[in-house]
C-alpha cells in the first residue's frame, strides 16, 4: 500500500481499514494514493504488483488529477459489481468533499469488502 502525503496516523486508520477488509470478505485489499500518470493503466499497474492480484482489491486515487480508479482481480470481479465500484467512487467523492480522505478511504473499502464476501450456503446436500 503506497500512501503519497499521508500522515503516519492516516496511513495507519487506512491500514486498519484495509486490514478489517481482509478480515470481512477473505479478499486482499489496497489503497494507493499518489500520482497515477497513465490513469487507469497505471491503476492496473499498481494492482498487479498485489501479491494474489486475481483476488485483491484496488482503490486507487491520484489527488493531482481528480481521478479514483478501482480496480478488481478477474476472481474479485465475481462478487464485486462494477455497480459496487460505481458506489464505492462516490462515497470517496463525497467524503473528499469534506475534506475526509482517510474516511472517504475507509468507507470505500468497507462498501466493497461487504460486497464481496462469499454468499452463506445453507444446504450442501441438497441438489440444486
Amino acid at each position: 500500500m503506497a500512501l503519497g502525503e499521508l500522515t503516519v496516523r492516516q496511513r495507519d486508520a487506512v491500514q486498519r481499514a484495509v486490514d478489517l477488509a481482509r478480515e470481512i470478505s477473505g479478499r486482499c485489499f489496497a489503497a494507493y494514493v499518489g500520482p497515477l500518470p497513465e490513469g487507469r493503466d497505471s491503476a492496473l499497474a499498481r494492482h498487479a504488483m498485489i501479491p494474489d492480484a486475481e483476488t485483491a482489491v484496488l482503490i486507487a486515487l491520484d489527488p493531482q488529477a481528480r481521478t479514483i480508479h478501482v480496480v478488481t482481480g478477474t476472481e474479485a470481479a465475481m462478487s464485486i459489481y462494477d455497480r459496487t465500484c460505481e458506489m464505492a467512487v462516490l462515497t470517496l467523492k463525497s467524503s473528499l468533499q469534506a475534506d475526509d480522505l482517510v474516511g472517504g478511504i475507509r468507507a470505500a473499502v468497507t462498501l466493497l469488502a461487504d460486497h464481496s464476501r462469499s454468499p452463506v450456503v445453507l444446504n450442501l446436500d441438497e441438489p440444486a
